[in-house]
């Protein structure tokens, strides 16, 4: 019976690392969300980019240029909004995201990627290439890894007219 007990004793707290394993945010699964929610914006899909945001999901944008510096900050609706309208724009569009680099915090409780997207979009038949600097931001949220916040840069000089 002792044996039984501890046995079961034993099982028990393997299975409880287990669950704060899984309550921990990781690299693989912010890989999983970068290649879901890229898959999402090159099947021009938002809601697909809409499931990986967190609820209080923010995203800053700064666009620089030699006139005014222009910043905004969206919350997830405005954002997804603002896709949804761009999409329903444009001729042609392609989508790359390079130079990722992924971060976790030491206690799993967040974590960060830092990435260069490369979009070209084509709209009244001349095509426009963006690039961008972007450092998201992930927490757990219902159990999910999800984006908590994106801080995009364009970077000087490269969005151009092709």
């Amino acid at each position: 019976m002792v044996k039984k007990l501890m046995i079961l004793v034993l099982g028990m707290t393997l299975a409880s690392f287990n669950v704060l394993a899984a309550e921990k945010v990781t690299a693989e699964q912010i890989r999983e969300v970068i290649l879901a929610t890229d898959t999402a914006a090159v099947n021009q899909d938002t809601r697909g980019i809409g499931v990986h945001l967190g609820d209080s999901f923010f995203k800053y944008i700064e666009v620089t240029t030699e006139e005014i510096p222009l910043a905004v900050q969206l919350t997830k609706q405005q954002y997804l909004d603002l896709i949804e309208r761009g999409w329903e724009t444009i001729e042609k569009y392609s989508y790359l995201r390079k130079d990722v680099v992924i971060n976790v915090a030491r206690d799993g409780s967040r974590g960060e990627s830092n990435s260069t997207i490369i979009e070209t979009i084509r709209t009244d038949g001349k095509d426009m290439v963006s690039k961008v600097r972007e450092y998201a931001q992930y927490e757990l949220e219902n159990g999910r890894t999800v984006i908590v916040s994106i801080e995009s840069q364009t970077l000087v000089g490269d969005t151009t007219p092709e």
